[in-house]
């Protein structure tokens, strides 16, 4: 399948046994309940993923049994991005080889590289497969920051068809989609979803699509039919649910929320702290005012 304009979920990663084994059969289950939501296509292995807290070994195995259990049910896009390029590459490999529909990586972080540096890493990236290519710029987890000019010379290299976009600077946006109009522009941060569409973005890319993934479809459709109204009325009822898992962890609460839907998770590994009784009591009210209608 071709990469297209959509909603994508930026698939989590739940664990067993404390924390020491990836969970296949959640994942299974995460599959299943996001095509039952009408989603575009699944994010492997990004932010919401918390792939960094993972061995090469555990990326790879999400990479290949994710694809095995899709199997061609819907778009799959694989992030390899890593400190090391030499690991990307393996990873683009792999994931060209297990038939995801595209690549996506961020930028190496920590090290603070130049522009030009960045563009040798994108093109050498980019090109190390034939498979469609993804830019994901997230500068709040990165510490990357690159001005519209730099993402478009970015979208310009040969296989790079998209850009994964997590910030808030939405004249940039529209700069970077006005530059490239052959390009799909997707939105990253769930609460803006709505601006992203209004300064032309193709979709969303986002975590919080693993419980309400259905609402981000339609207001999608929403959005397209010219329903104004009825668009920000989605944006609100996804913001409501944001606005209650934001002060408890957004990662550790949307695990705890699938866990109240029968998918069991686990915890976020360490350093992060597991959710408090409180917060679980909390979360339970949210997801009986938000998730059971």
């Amino acid at each position: 399948m071709s990469i297209e304009s959509g909603s994508y979920t930026a698939l989590l990663t739940p664990y067993s046994d404390g924390g020491d084994k990836i969970n296949f059969t959640s994942i299974a289950a995460m599959i299943d309940r996001n095509i039952d939501h009408r989603i575009s296509g699944l994010y492997v292995g990004g932010s919401t993923a918390k792939t960094f807290l993972q061995s090469y070994d555990e990326r790879v195995s999400v990479l290949q049994e994710t694809a095995k259990l899709v199997q061609g049910r819907t778009r799959l896009i694989a992030q390899v991005g890593d400190m090391n390029p030499r690991t990307s590459h393996k990873l683009a490999r792999i994931a060209a080889d297990a038939g995801y529909d595209a690549i996506s990586a961020i930028p190496p972080f920590y090290f603070k590289y130049d522009s030009a540096e960045l563009l040798d890493y994108y093109r050498t990236l980019s090109s190390v497969t034939n498979v469609p290519f993804v830019i994901y710029n997230i500068p709040a987890l990165t510490g990357v920051i690159m001005g519209a000019g730099q993402i478009t010379e970015l979208l310009n290299l040969p296989n790079v068809i998209a850009l994964k976009n997590t910030t808030l600077d939405y004249y940039a946006m529209e700069q970077i989609i006005r530059e490239n109009p052959d390009k799909l522009i997707f939105n990253g941060y769930d609460e803006t979803a709505l601006s992203g569409l209004a300064v032309g973005a193709c979709g969303v890319i986002g975590s919080t699509l693993n419980v309400q993934g259905n609402k981000f479809v339609d207001l999608y459709k929403a959005y397209h039919a010219n329903d104004a109204k009825k668009s920000r009325e989605l944006q609100s009822e996804i913001n409501q649910l944001i606005d209650a898992i934001v002060p408890l962890g957004v990662f550790r609460s949307l695990k705890y929320l699938l866990d109240l839907e029968g998918i069991p998770m686990g915890d976020c590994r360490a350093p992060f702290r597991p959710l408090s009784d409180d917060g679980k009591y909390q979360l339970a009210k949210a997801h009986e005012k938000y998730l059971s209608r």
